[in-house]
């Protein structure tokens, strides 16, 4: 092996390393949302159903009707918040997150259980 070839493959590896511990991490954090953001997107999010069917793996989709008006409707959310909850919401639970509000609510039959967001950065 000469050393032509052993530059190379330290270029190489070099270049595995520089963008596995600089840019990525830099980007990673670009493309990152801010707290405020996060609070914005999470107070616009509107949804108030009594639950007939839970779907989705990493994202939440509800079936059920309004309380209100017994009309059929469908609430979802890309994001993992309401997702991270779709163990504690069974069909005849009410579901609600009204606009403005940092917070959702299941109501079950005796239990009332609010979380609210918390901006983890």
């Amino acid at each position: 092996m000469n050393n032509y070839n052993v530059n190379k493959e330290m270029l190489g590896v070099a270049t595995v390393f520089v963008t596995i511990f600089i840019i990525i991490p830099t980007l990673s954090s670009y493309f990152r949302e801010d707290c405020k953001t996060a609070m914005e997107r999470i107070k616009k999010q509107k949804c108030k159903i009594k639950v007939e069917s839970i779907e989705g793996i990493r994202s939440l989709k509800l079936t059920g009707t309004i309380p209100e008006s017994f009309m059929h409707c469908e609430c979802s959310e890309d994001g993992q918040w309401w997702a991270s909850y779709k163990n504690e919401i069974e069909p005849g639970d009410y579901f609600i997150k009204n606009e403005g509000e940092n917070h959702l609510e299941i109501i079950k039959e005796d239990t009332l259980i609010r979380h609210e967001y918390i901006c983890s950065q």
